[in-house]
């Protein structure tokens, strides 16, 4: 233990000398400081022995603290508390992370140093102890005795923590006279950073693990989960969603991402722009969701939150984390026997997973995940990119091979006119179809059904189409409207008599003893696809009828014959009797249709002089005599 000697200088003064042994072992080594001071040699003493027979932290040997001795403005606390109030363009409530994680994590290790160089400053021995410290969960020099144990932090948590101080630290290298010449954080060896790591923090869930956590979630959460399984949204964006947010794109429904919620720095929430410009993004979605979200939108007004809590304001994550995400969890586990332990959070990268399982590319994943970089869409979930093992070495075979099928991932994206130029490839070619799109009104369809009775008859744009089932005609009908709702509007605002305006919408399901129409009754909701079409007129020389329309494109149903299609592209010409020869190109994959329209143009420019209805009636009959 410490204690006081007193000696007798040859002056005649009296010296207190504190004398220990460090770390109180036998063979520690003889450690020792003077004082003039009685009562302050005893305190010192005090210090010793409360610090495990060890220097007092900050203490200059013959000098005394260092707080005692450098400006407070050098002190460790003070200045990394000036330089977070300092930081620009960042959030209220990371600020306030910032200052807890200062007042938890680094003043206890540090606060009795000066950022200077020199003696009492911090070294980098002191701030690799500090980071073992961390991943230990040892106690700091300046915790209570009383405290309680001290966390040991992940690698993860360790390296960010350490990129704080880090930051911190370089303020006073940068500093303006300069305070030291290095960071000493420069140099620390960090924990390891492995697999097992990563595969801890993230959990991907298989679509069967969703669906058993959605049946046992309760009802007045589960709407809420389906938006983050759906939309890949984080929490604070989800849960920020309004009904002005509830959008269209392309024709398709879409919501729009411009909102997130935020703290401010007491910790107060609050609506703010999301967490960085790329957030700021509108991503389309499922009929089945935006159904949902307009039926909650109903009676709202339009800044009003989509998703309420229990008691009517925003949704808590914490509150839906205790009382709705975990039970659901534990009773999966129970019924269904569900091994993983999913954060809500990883209902985002479960969704990202999905995604790339379905072998989408990974820049539309940064787009719809709101990725400020490629780079950490590439990170996060490239260890996943197996499930693409087989598409790339379809693209490979393709690329050696101009007679190969196209890869599944071009067939189907918009990139297809990339491929202009390239050998002929076969499968890209629709194949010129010379009569027109076959009318199928009196033959049954799939998922329709004959002498069916009763029927529900919703009349679409003018046009019958019988039902089986009412909600099946009520949803057809009700998304015919959300397709039109912006049309309609137009007419509506331009002055259309309101008979005409509505005619083009949906009326809702008649109920009728039975079928009169041709064809068959569904049984099923049709399939619905949304159909880019395109569409040219030549003359006899080659010259244009009329100056083509660009592109276009609406959503088309199953029971649309004449305008309806599954392929990707088709083309066809056709002789029309006034002498004028057509080309025609539709399908659901815009680039590929804009490839067919041209293969199509060029074949009718080959065969317009040759339109029968341009020959004279008696031109097969032979000359007599």
């Amino acid at each position: 233990m410490a204690h006081v000697q007193e000696r007798k200088r040859s002056d005649g003064e009296i010296s207190y000398i504190v004398r220990w042994r460090a770390g109180g072992a036998r063979a520690g080594k003889n450690e020792s400081e003077i004082f003039t001071d009685p009562v302050a040699a005893e305190r010192f003493r005090d210090l010793v022995n409360g610090h495990g027979q060890q220097w007092p932290p900050g203490w200059i040997r013959g000098h005394g603290f260092v707080s005692h001795l450098r400006s407070p403005e050098e002190m460790f606390e003070t200045f990394a508390m000036k330089q977070i109030g300092l930081l620009t363009g960042v959030q209220g409530d990371t600020k306030a992370k910032y200052r807890r994680l200062v007042e938890q994590n680094m003043s206890p290790w540090f606060k009795s140093y000066s950022v200077r160089d020199g003696e009492g400053g911090i070294t980098r021995e002191m701030v690799q102890q500090w980071v073992n410290d961390l991943a230990a969960g040892a106690p700091a020099p300046h915790d209570e005795k009383d405290r309680r144990p001290r966390t040991k932090y992940k690698p993860k948590t360790v390296a960010n923590q350490h990129g704080l101080l880090h930051a911190i630290l370089q303020a006073a290298v940068d500093a303006e006279p300069q305070l030291r010449a290095t960071n000493p954080c420069s140099y620390t060896r960090l924990p390891r950073l492995d697999g097992e790591e990563v595969e801890e923090e993230m959990v991907f869930l298989e679509r069967e693990e969703w669906a058993w956590i959605h049946a046992c979630m309760a009802e007045d959460a589960k709407e809420l989960a389906e938006t983050f399984a759906e939309t890949g949204g984080r929490w604070g964006e989800v849960t920020a969603l309004q009904p002005r947010d509830l959008r269209r794109r392309n024709g398709r429904p879409a919501l729009r991402i411009q909102r997130a919620w935020k703290r401010d720095e007491a910790g107060k929430p609050y609506l703010g722009a999301p967490k960085t410009k790329k957030s700021r993004r509108t991503i389309v979605i499922t009929h089945q969701l935006d159904q949902m979200l307009r039926r909650r939108a109903k009676g709202k007004a339009p800044d009003d939150l989509l998703f309420t809590g229990p008691e009517g304001g925003r949704w808590d994550a914490g509150t839906f984390r205790r009382l709705r995400w975990v039970p659901a969890i534990e009773l999966a586990a129970e019924k269904f026997g569900l091994i993983k332990r999913p954060r809500i959070h990883d209902l985002r990268h479960s969704h990202a997973a999905w995604l790339i399982a379905a072998k989408v590319p990974l820049p539309a994943i940064q787009a719809r995940l709101g990725h400020e970089s490629i780079t950490t869409t590439v990170d996060r979930y490239g260890h996943l990119l197996d499930a693409l093992d087989d598409e790339v070495m379809a693209a490979v075979e393709w690329a050696m091979d101009p007679m190969a099928p196209l890869p599944g991932f071009l067939l189907h994206s918009e990139l297809t006119h990339a491929t202009k130029g390239l050998a002929t490839v076969p499968h890209l070619r629709a194949g010129q179809v010379q009569d027109v799109w076959k009318d199928g009104k009196d033959t049954a369809q799939p998922g329709t059904a004959f002498g069916v009775e009763p029927v529900f008859v919703v009349t679409l744009g003018g046009r019958e189409v019988p039902f089986a089932d009412r909600d099946h005609a009520q949803r057809v009908a009700d998304q015919w409207n959300d397709d039109r709702a912006e049309e309609m509007d137009a007419m509506h605002a331009g002055g259309w008599p309101k008979d005409k305006a509505t005619r083009h919408g949906a009326v809702d399901p008649e109920e009728r003893e039975r079928w009169d129409g041709g064809g068959g009754v569904w049984t099923r909701v049709p399939d619905r696809r949304f159909v880019y079409y395109a569409m040219a007129a030549y003359e006899s020389d080659g010259t244009l009828s009329y100056e083509p329309l660009p592109l276009a494109g609406r959503w088309t149903w199953e029971f649309e014959d004449d305008s309806f299609t599954k392929a990707v592209a088709e083309h066809r010409t056709e002789y029309r009797p006034n002498g004028t020869t057509e080309a025609h190109a539709r399908g659901i994959n815009k680039g590929s249709v804009m490839t067919a329209f041209e293969e199509a143009r060029a074949t009718a420019l080959e065969v317009c002089s040759q339109n029968p209805y341009l020959r004279p009636l008696d031109s097969t009959v032979e000359p007599t005599g």
